[in-house]
């Protein structure tokens, strides 16, 4: 039974921090085994996936979303898959249409399968995420640009 083999840590890598069309965008690569990571595709997928978000709005609003979002960027081994989420009303976690590149065509994103948040190893990226975002941005006080830009640099150890 392949798909309930042991589970192994795959690399996570933290890409370069991206703006683009008002979004503040961080990015994450993991790469599964036989796999690489290659900018080029990365970038094809956080040029794709900001085409599908709603406009940015600011931190300081409580309306809407943020202008802040994360984007993973999976080099796994049936396709790059790229979920992709944000987050609104303070508290919220959003998430786009996951896309999906074949590894015939791997900067050719479309969407992927609706239903699906992400894998077990997007999941503890997501997870770190949130409990970054809960102690950072809702945790601390003060200026909400100040909390934002420290929640921006922040990466798993």
């Amino acid at each position: 039974m392949e798909h309930l083999e042991a589970f192994r840590h795959r690399p996570v890598h933290v890409l370069p921090l991206v703006e683009r069309d008002g979004w503040r965008l961080k990015r994450y690569g993991i790469v599964a085994d036989g796999r690489a990571l290659d900018m080029g595709v990365a970038d094809a997928a956080s040029a794709a996936a900001v085409r599908g978000l709603p406009e940015p709005g600011a931190v300081e609003e409580g309306s809407g979303n943020h202008g802040a979002w994360f984007q993973i960027v999976h080099f796994a081994q049936t396709a790059v898959v790229s979920p992709i989420f944000y987050w609104q009303w303070g508290s919220v976690l959003s998430h786009g249409p996951q896309m999906r590149a074949p590894w015939e065509a791997p900067t050719a994103f479309a969407e992927g399968f609706s239903e699906i948040v992400g894998c077990i190893w997007e999941m503890e990226l997501v997870a770190f995420e949130v409990d970054l975002w809960k102690r950072v941005m809702l945790g601390d006080g003060g200026d909400p640009e100040a909390r934002l830009a420290r929640y921006l640099e922040g990466a798993p150890g």
